[in-house]
């Protein structure tokens, strides 16, 4: 699943949520990254009213469809706000890190089932969108299919299991791995 489509599962409220645990640095950051101006009205003298600017500046962008800016907002939100999931998963799956962060593509080295067991670890600790956005966001950056069809990633990101069952389906159907791509061409 793509950021702006994790996005757009999260809905409003998980997005406002994520936006506000950012501090202006984050969210200049996070608007950079997507290819945005974080030039502000000579007027907006507050950082209050910097945010705004800012704010609506960033629900256009997301409302637009932007996916860099999608990306980079899950990765800033989960790096400065949620690393402690990030090492608890790590830790789980055995794989060496530097406070949640490694080189391993440990989506690669960990066989499903394994990385479905950390989903259940994780759900024990964390709320179910955080989990999801987390999960999510490593499997479209490890170029797997794990966590798109797993149920419970989906459930615990909104979709209803009529629809989770349905997504699954037809991602089955439709993924094919960014690396066979690349070598096919």
């Amino acid at each position: 699943m793509k950021p702006i489509e994790i996005c757009q599962h999260l809905g409003q409220g998980h997005i406002d949520a994520y936006y506000d645990e950012l501090s202006g640095k984050e969210v200049r950051e996070v608007l950079k990254a997507g290819g945005c101006s974080v030039n502000v009205p000579p007027t907006a003298y507050t950082q209050a009213a910097r945010r705004r600017a800012w704010r609506r500046r960033f629900d256009a962008e997301l409302t637009g469809g932007n996916d860099n800016l999608a990306l980079a907002l899950l990765l800033e939100w989960l790096m400065r706000h949620h690393r402690q999931m990030l090492v608890d998963y790590l830790d789980f799956l055995g794989v060496k890190h530097t406070m949640g962060e490694t080189d391993e593509d440990f989506c690669v080295t960990n066989p499903p089932e394994k990385l479905r067991e950390g989903v259940a670890e994780l759900l024990k600790k964390y709320p179910p969108a955080h989990v999801a956005s987390y999960l999510l966001l490593i499997g479209h950056l490890q170029d797997t299919p794990v966590f798109d069809q797993t149920p419970e990633v989906l459930k615990a990101l909104g979709v209803e299991d009529a629809a989770a069952g349905e997504y699954i389906e037809k991602h089955k159907q439709t993924y094919k791995p960014r690396m066979r791509q690349q070598a096919a061409s």
